[in-house]
């Protein structure tokens, strides 16, 4: 569904979907806001370490944090469409192409080269015939077809290209990618039989984003260019195993690769034993609005006004003060904003009003409140063998919030805090805070805040 403009009060729900602008989106409804994020740019800091690659002929790996619902993917995409047609871009998310909940570092492999083998027919590439059969002839070594025997259908059999070659591959690994998402007992197939295998796999698909690479120079592009997306959106335990216990593995395509990446990972005292694996570790911080003291920061808020003053029209709101409320109590968490403004229209349109109004503003912040203070329980550690109580993730709020330096350590308390957006990173100087919201709950529940 293509975004657009919102004029009238029903069209707010197509205007803030929860999703990335595309990359044809960009100019109309994208708003800069690295000078209020903090520190140097993201973006530009990927895209010229991505041009000195290409110069220099060098394979690198990026790791790129930011919270949930900052804006990273659409960031992404910004960078895509700056990169000007001049680069092969594979882009693709694990929570699209994958089951996100049992994700393992093979299948990155296996939907990477499913991708080139895609770019490749799309852009017509002339690719050896040898070197696409010796692939094909791994794929029916007797390891490799057992595969094919046990998961794939009746359906993808009858799918499955039999001539070989390109056709043939693109084929088949449409259909591994599809047994890997599809079935949990594919997850032990690839245990038993493709891990022993899996430098084959490696090296099978290096040498295909080698020949990728050279044929779309040769088509004028300046270098290949991966994005794996959304792996900072996977269950927390299933990525500190992705990339803890195989970041090397990760590290070993040859090409530009940039992963999203965990902020609570980022933060995690067990970053540094991974962190040389990685090319360098970019992060997009919160967009701020609130200065360390608890003032306003009006440049922040203005451009929280932009973002929502391109997408929405602002007679849609009563007034500017219940604009800059939703701005307020979202802490910069762009989701949220779009969550709450299409919640609070949703209650205007029921209530046939022609905008947003001061208690369809509170609607949607009390059913925000709700998510939030759903999101603190009792929790059980299961890494580190300790419980933890509700209150003990109150009392780690509240002392932030009292605190003039607002740079927590990095505690499992803490690390869970971030995952659920509670504590929120702001700034190139990296201090923390609470979320506007989580503060109201802890103010609500008796805790001390000055």
């Amino acid at each position: 569904m293509e975004i657009k403009k919102a004029n009238h009060i029903d069209e707010i729900y197509g205007a803030v979907l929860s999703r990335a602008l595309e990359i044809n989106e960009i100019d109309s409804f994208y708003c800069e806001a690295d000078p209020v994020r903090g520190g140097l740019s993201a973006r530009k800091q990927l895209q010229l370490k991505i041009q000195q690659n290409a110069n220099e002929g060098r394979n690198s790996h990026f790791l790129f944090v930011g919270y949930r619902g900052c804006g990273k993917s659409t960031e992404l995409n910004h960078l895509q469409k700056d990169l000007d047609g001049n680069y092969a871009v594979l882009n693709y998310s694990v929570m699209k192409e994958l089951d996100p909940q049992s994700i393992q570092y093979i299948e990155l492999f296996i939907v990477t080269m499913e991708r080139l083998f895609r770019l490749a027919d799309d852009e017509q590439l002339d690719i050896d015939q040898d070197f696409l059969t010796k692939i094909v002839n791994w794929t029916r070594t007797k390891e490799i077809d057992e595969i094919r025997e046990k998961h794939f259908s009746a359906e993808a059999e009858a799918g499955l290209e039999t001539k070989g070659g390109l056709p043939f591959l693109l084929s088949y690994f449409v259909k591994l990618k599809g047994a890997a998402k599809a079935s949990k007992s594919f997850k032990e197939t690839i245990r038993q039989t493709l891990e022993p295998r899996l430098s084959d796999l490696i090296h099978h698909c290096n040498e295909l984003i080698t020949v990728v690479r050279m044929k779309m120079v040769e088509k004028g592009k300046k270098d290949l260019v991966i994005f794996i997306e959304d792996l900072d959106k996977i269950p927390l335990d299933i990525a500190q195993k992705l990339f803890f216990n195989y970041a090397h593995q990760l590290t070993q395509l040859k090409a530009t690769v940039v992963y999203t990446f965990p902020v609570t990972l980022y933060y995690n005292t067990s970053f540094g034993a991974i962190r040389n694996y990685f090319s360098d570790t970019i992060e997009l911080p919160m967009i701020k609005t609130r200065q360390k003291d608890g003032t306003e920061y009006a440049a922040g808020l203005d451009v929280l006004k932009k973002i929502v003053d391109t997408r929405i029209n602002s007679a849609l709101f009563a007034s500017a003060d219940i604009q800059r409320k939703f701005f307020l109590c979202t802490g910069g968490v762009i989701r949220d904003l779009f969550a709450m403004i299409n919640v609070a229209a949703t209650a205007a349109q029921i209530e046939a009003s022609a905008m947003i109004n001061e208690d369809h503003f509170t609607y949607a912040y009390n059913q925000l409140k709700k998510e939030y203070n759903n999101t603190i329980a009792d929790h059980y550690d299961t890494q580190n063998d300790k419980r933890y109580e509700a209150k003990d993730f109150y009392t780690a709020m509240a002392d932030l919030v009292r605190s003039a330096e607002k740079k927590p350590d990095n505690s499992a308390i803490m690390m869970l805090l971030r995952q659920n957006l509670c504590v929120l990173s702001y700034n190139g100087e990296g201090w923390c805070d609470v979320h506007p919201i989580m503060k109201d709950i802890l103010l609500e529940k008796g805790y001390p805040l000055t």
